[in-house]
């Protein structure tokens, strides 16, 4: 391309395959859309210098695409080549997706980029004059699968296109949820489902026969809830563990076996289908196999490890739960001989509120690693919530492809490109953001982190970075400073509600609320694939809906309120449950120190040991207070404890994983044994290895 004149062609079989023929259209649109000029996609030699896609590049690049794939691969074997020569461009791949990935890395060094799905993240230089130098280049990537798909019903507007920018070849093996209905079936034959039984195993086989005889690939992962053994017989094979992160039963050792034998039976039968099962290892099945066993060949494992800290890279050794997952990891990774898909989740952060939420600080410390483990890669679940994960899956897609890339330099290119004469504030604003979650100590994965994370300064700094960018006009520009707007008065609205909340103002922090869910619905008008709850339902407390309705209900209770707690409580931890036996609750002394009570107790203190805890408020109280007094918690975690003066009046159930509760998390109690003067209210709540504490501050009412 030259001032603006075509010299070139593309060149692509006239039945070329999906990606292939798309490869050589992008191609042509691309330069169009940087040069102004076109050019055309043809099935034959013509004058000019070619630029030649997919399988008429082939057979010139082969030494080199074998000479970089991988050899003993399981799915897929991914690679690429390009060569640029006197003859012309050359661009092709090991198979149809990788024909694009050709073309993609060709224009990504044309300075080509897709942050984002759609054109709203296109980000393409504009030239007259576009050359290509001397090229040899072949590369095959270390992780077969890489990949996202869109849960929550939402917005699949650019996906593929997307995707396919950013390499990933969205491979993947069956892992739904899926073993039920056959478990079911099997109780009814055999009267009941024993995982651990050799005639389960075979059932199970006969009622998949026939689509592994036919090389369909199918799942028998455990359904979407903790799963309980049927028998002794399951638990011994099980080694009676339990999982400290769930709180249940492990049954990792007797699903493996089972999946085993099913293969066993089914690999006998039909010896020449290329089938592979998937499971997810999942709740129960996080932890690996403790026993000896080694994974049948057709089995490939989704690990799902849902419950462990998202915010932390394993390679840092303060964070003692990543490194958990480390070792679960690895366990997974010998059992499977490297057939482990890693199943996470993008957002981390699921039951949230709209607001950034990046990972890529995490993945990149990791991926390295994880291609050490040789592991097949990547089937992340995200619900392309951009709002929520923005720059997130163009660097899964890049650090998938290439483990190598420098994610510092890629930032630096990024806000010029993305943002133009905003790129200064904007960096500063990002880069907030970005260091606010890379030095978190928070390792829960849910919204009552937020104030955490977001504390009204750092909210108050990044508007101030917006508030430089009010000058630019230009139409792609502004169009991404509004949405960084929307994404900010979000951020600005909900952290708002949550001050007043913590002063006991739920009128303040009900108009709070609404208004930036109003701002929400600006953002989502803009963009569906934005947000995704148009599409789910919101339903309860645990959705920023419901907790607006929930603050709105504690709003009635204000006229009738005596007394708003501070935020602050004295607190002393008991992780070896000494308090009770030693008085803690009719004691003033001992080492009580200050804790918030509009936070979660391990985001204020990280060291925080699973055990007790014991909460105390020293509260003055006239004589014509005391009748019908209550305490109400508005947030109150876990299992917990009412004493009143030293003595025990109430006790609040609570099951041990917060998800599992009603996530108003209230306790209403009623007070017994006050008097006039000082009275010491002491709560002594269970302390799990999750969340625990308070993070809404209670008050003292009379109905």
């Amino acid at each position: 391309m030259e001032n603006g004149q075509a010299r070139a062609y593309v060149l692509v079989r006239a039945d070329a395959g999906e990606w292939e023929k798309r490869a050589a259209q992008d191609l042509s649109a691309t330069v169009a859309k940087m040069t102004g000029a076109t050019l055309p996609v043809v099935h034959q030699k013509q004058a000019g210098i070619p630029i030649v896609v997919g399988q008429l590049a082939a057979t010139r690049l082969a030494p080199r695409l074998q000479a970089v794939a991988k050899k003993n691969w399981v799915l897929r074997a991914d690679a690429i080549a390009l060569e640029c020569s006197s003859e012309g461009i050359y661009l092709a791949g090991s198979n149809d997706d990788s024909h694009y990935f050709a073309a993609a890395e060709l224009m990504r060094r044309w300075g080509c980029r897709w942050y984002l799905p759609t054109d709203f993240g296109e980000c393409l230089p504009h030239q007259t004059t576009l050359a290509q130098g001397p090229l040899n280049y072949a590369y095959a990537p270390p992780f077969e699968v890489r990949g996202y798909w869109i849960s929550w019903n939402g917005d699949t507007t650019g996906y593929p296109e997307f995707a396919h920018r950013n390499f990933m070849n969205c491979e993947r093996v069956p892992s739904g949820h899926a073993i039920g209905p056959y478990v079911e079936q099997i109780s009814k034959k055999l009267g009941k489902f024993e995982v651990s039984s050799p005639a389960a195993a075979t059932a199970m086989a006969d009622l998949v026969a026939a689509d592994y005889a036919a090389g369909k690939s199918f799942s028998l992962s455990m359904e979407d809830a903790s799963v309980a053994s049927t028998s002794d017989q399951d638990k011994d094979l099980a080694g009676r563990l339990r999982d400290k992160y769930f709180g249940t039963e492990v049954l990792s050792d007797a699903y493996l076996t089972f999946y085993n034998r099913v293969c066993e039976q089914l690999v006998k039968r039909y010896p020449k289908s290329a089938a592979r099962i998937g499971f997810l290892a999942y709740i129960n099945l996080t932890l690996p196999p403790q026993r000896q066993i080694t994974a049948k060949e057709p089995l490939v494992a989704y690990l799902a490890a849902i419950d462990t800290d998202p915010n932390h890279p394993f390679s840092d050794p303060r964070w003692s739960w990543r490194q958990d997952y480390l070792g679960a990891l690895r366990g997974w990774t010998r059992a499977m001989q490297g057939r482990v898909v890693i199943y996470d989740y993008d957002q981390s952060m699921l039951v949230w509120r709209d607001l950034p939420n990046p990972s890529h600080q995490v993945l990149q410390a990791e991926i390295k690693e994880y291609a050490r483990l040789g592991i097949l890669g990547f089937g992340t679940e995200s619900r392309n919530a951009l709002a929520t994960t923005f720059l997130n899956l163009y660097f899964r897609g890049q650090l998938y492809w290439n483990p190598n890339l420098d994610v510092a330099s890629e930032l630096k290119e990024f806000y010029p490109r993305f943002f133009g004469p905003a790129a200064v504030p904007m960096e500063s604003y990002w880069s907030a953001i970005y260091r606010s979650w890379s030095q978190t100590h928070v390792t829960e994965h849910e919204f009552f982190v937020i104030p955490a994370i977001y504390p009204r300064e750092l909210v108050e700094r990044l508007g101030e970075d917006l508030a430089r960018t009010r000058g630019v006009q230009e139409k792609t520009y502004r169009a991404r400073l509004d949405f960084v707007q929307r994404s900010w008065g979000i951020l600005d609205g909900y952290t708002r509600m949550l001050s007043e909340v913590s002063q006991g103002n739920y009128g303040a922090a009900v108009k709070a609320g609404e208004e930036a869910l109003a701002v929400r619905e600006q953002l989502t008008a803009s963009g569906g694939i934005f947000t995704t709850y148009k599409n789910f339902p919101e339903t309860g407390p645990a959705f920023w809906p419901g907790e607006v309705e929930l603050l709105r209900k504690l709003a009635t209770f204000v006229r009738k309120r005596i007394r708003q707690s501070p935020v602050l409580w004295d607190y002393r931890p008991d992780p070896d449950d000494h308090g009770i036996w030693q008085d803690w609750a009719g004691q003033q002394a001992g080492p009580w120190t200050p804790v918030r009570t509009d936070l979660y107790l391990q985001a204020q203190l990280p060291e925080t040991r699973p055990g007790f805890g014991w909460f105390r408020w020293n509260v003055t109280l006239k004589a014509e207070e005391l009748a019908g007094l209550r305490l109400y918690f508005p947030g109150l975690l876990s299992e917990s404890w009412l004493y009143v003066n030293g003595k025990l009046v109430e006790h609040r159930p609570q099951k041990e994983l917060w998800w599992l509760n009603d996530y108003a998390f209230s306790w209403d109690a009623p007070l017994q044994g006050l008097h006039p003067g000082v009275n010491s209210l002491v709560v002594r709540t269970r302390v799990p290895l999750h969340l625990a504490g308070m993070f809404r501050p209670p008050f003292l009412y009379i109905p």
